[in-house]
């Protein structure tokens, strides 16, 4: 795949583009979005990369950061994790699931997209991304299983996630369904 070469930030119809390739290879991997929310146009603010949701919730969009307004792999990987997000956007903090899972996904699309790799550095994203790589049937598959019964990440509950993976440690699960505010 051959990336502009101009900033992402002055590509719009491009950063459009990968948004929503990046929707596609989610749902390929993850199952369906949630279509009862429409994703509007990535944009970039001081205070992302994060989720916005529209003011009625009937939409959300990724909010990417300034370093990925200037580098392709930054805006792949912000990107990407914010996808995850977008697939059944919500107004709260996930869980730690969902959070690994997005980890997950970013790492996976630099690679997808044959980008330079980039790893989580904050201690709750790498813990999280840990968590979810030590899943027995590994994270995609388990991601998927879990939105077929729950209809999200962010709603599993420990219940759901001991019928899923039955044979996997127990308090890695009761923190997989616990809320992660990262840090």
């Amino acid at each position: 795949m051959q990336f502009p070469v101009a900033r992402p930030d002055a590509e719009p119809s491009f950063l459009w583009w990968l948004q929503n390739d990046l929707l596609s290879v989610a749902e390929s991997n993850l199952g369906l979005r949630d279509q009862s929310k429409k994703i509007y146009q990535p944009a970039f603010d001081i205070h992302g990369p994060r989720l916005i949701n529209t003011p009625t919730f009937d939409g959300a969009f990724a909010q990417l950061s300034p370093n990925a307004a200037g580098y392709w792999p930054t805006a792949v990987y912000e990107l990407a994790h914010e996808t995850v997000h977008l697939l059944n956007p919500t107004a709260a903090n996930t869980n730690w699931l969902e959070e690994g899972i997005a980890v997950a996904f970013s790492v996976f699309a630099l690679d997808h997209y044959n980008l330079s790799a980039q790893r989580p550095t904050s201690g709750s994203y790498v813990e999280a991304l840990v968590l979810v790589q030590d899943l027995p049937d590994g994270p995609f598959p388990t991601a998927r299983r879990v939105r077929e019964v729950a209809g999200a990440l962010n709603a599993v509950s420990y219940e759901q996630l001991t019928d899923i993976v039955p044979w996997h440690d127990q308090s890695k699960l009761r923190q997989l369904a616990t809320r992660c505010v990262p840090r």
